[in-house]
């Protein structure tokens, strides 16, 4: 099965305080980085084991862009969110999170977290990349919200750019379909 994924490109690095303010908006809709069990927070290795942290030395580790994170988000003891975090020169911040598993609830939960998520932070908005199939490859994404460059092989399913950031990527609009979602977004499909 392919994984789904959003990846929400956001400008500027997110120090701890402000990585604090996300993970509490999120919390509000059903994701915590606190385990509901077991107390602590979990970070992946690069083999992708468990590492239980205290929760406020995962923020601390974001906040200091040591270099990409992969942390877990629960909705429940047993259904987790995957979160992928990494800092793109020359100022963007990328949180991807991975929705392989959820059922189709769960799915929508976090969906509508993270639609949530952007607008509360549209200011330092730039993207949402939704890919239901999972086959747009990260450096493909970074080029198209970055510079603006169509992928050359698979897209993600759709892109909402903030309104105001639409004239930036000229190369991005040609042959899309484009939606003003009026929200302070615009949908882009190919």
């Amino acid at each position: 099965m392919l994984e789904t994924y959003l990846s929400w490109y956001r400008e500027g690095r997110m120090g701890e305080s402000q990585f604090r303010a996300v993970t509490d908006h999120l919390a509000q809709f059903g994701l915590s980085v606190e385990h509901p069990t077991l107390g602590c927070g979990m970070l992946l290795d690069v083999v992708g084991e468990q590492v239980k942290l205290p929760v406020g030395r995962i923020l601390e580790l974001v906040g200091l862009s040591v270099g990409p994170l992969c942390m877990q988000f629960w909705l429940s003891a047993d259904t987790d969110v995957l979160l992928n975090v990494r800092y793109v020169a020359p100022d963007t911040q990328v949180l991807t999170f991975v929705l392989g598993g959820l059922t189709e609830h769960e799915l929508e939960q976090v969906t509508d977290a993270v639609q949530q998520l952007i607008q509360w932070e549209l200011d330092r908005t730039v993207a949402l990349l939704v890919d239901l199939g999972g086959e747009a490859a990260d450096e493909d994404d970074d080029a198209l919200v970055l510079y603006g460059r169509l992928p050359m092989g698979p897209r993600p399913d759709h892109v909402q750019f903030r309104t105001d950031r639409l004239s930036a990527v000229p190369g991005v609009l040609a042959g899309a379909e484009v939606t003003d979602l009026g929200n302070g977004l615009s949908a882009i499909r190919w």
